[in-house]
């Protein structure tokens, strides 16, 4: 299968001009986790979730508030392009090269869209694979009460972009980076130049972590894995053994499928 079976073509693009709480709130409108940037016009890069909750999380510009900060300022400015022709395999080997989660496809050179992890994981519906052969463990994971903040820390050193929450062993619940971006593009909005510093460390993971976290087994296939994961819009789901936590399945796990086939 090629690339231009799978891409998206409805391109949302964001001035490099304009400040992250324009960019939040792109986002959430089109149901995205990135922007391709412009700059007068032409698309010069791409703004994700994760390059917004790194910034946002920065003590050097803890004072500016998300609409005081600039998209020109974060952004990832080398694009990594595919052409619609490529296969789906050269996709997702691509990303993996790269440590990326979607590519700008041309058609001569021409941007005429955008392929993602979750556009290439369409493909594996009736995979029979079992989860067990391409889940990650161990699993990073932190427990409740922990600060926002270190959680953000863990995320960018280890580049991961959900992390489990655990009470006595138990999964209580998932945080990922979109929460994280979140939680402190609203916390800038509310907390502007008001005690900064101590209440961002207030900010518990449970505060934004999603609590109703749904399960696989180790012998479940990819292909109810990515069922669930289209259908309730997901990128990693815990693996559990006889109730116990061994694993995780991500859209990266995945990926990792496809550009092995």
């Amino acid at each position: 299968m090629k690339v231009g079976n799978v891409m998206t073509q409805d391109l949302v693009t964001i001035d490099v001009d304009q400040n992250f709480r324009d960019a939040k709130r792109l986002m959430e409108k089109h149901d995205v986790s990135r922007l391709l940037v412009t700059d007068e016009g032409k698309v010069v890069g791409i703004l994700t979730e994760r390059d917004m909750a790194r910034r946002l999380g920065s003590y050097v510009e803890r004072r500016l508030s998300d609409a005081h900060i600039h998209v020109s300022a974060e952004y990832t400015r080398n694009l990594i392009t595919i052409s619609e022709e490529a296969s789906i395999k050269d996709a997702a080997r691509l990303m993996l090269k790269h440590g990326i989660s979607s590519l700008v496809v041309t058609r001569n050179s021409q941007i005429v869209g955008i392929v993602t992890k979750t556009d290439l994981i369409t493909t594996l519906k009736n995979s029979r694979a079992k989860v067990k052969h391409h889940m990650s463990s161990p699993v990073m994971t932190v427990p409740l009460g922990e600060d926002l903040l270190r959680v953000r820390r863990l995320m960018l050193k280890h580049k991961v972009k959900r992390i489990l929450v655990q009470i006595d062993g138990k999964v209580v619940g998932i945080v990922t980076e979109g929460d994280v971006a979140r939680a402190l593009g609203l916390f800038r909005k509310i907390s502007e130049e008001r005690h900064w510093d101590e209440r961002l460390k207030q900010i518990k993971v449970e505060d934004v972590m999603s609590r109703d976290v749904l399960r696989v087994e180790v012998n479940d296939t990819l292909g109810k894995c990515t069922k669930l994961m289209l259908t309730y819009d997901i990128s990693g789901l815990p693996v559990v053994e006889n109730e116990r936590l061994v694993g995780i399945i991500t859209k990266t796990d995945l990926i990792k499928a496809i550009g092995a086939t």
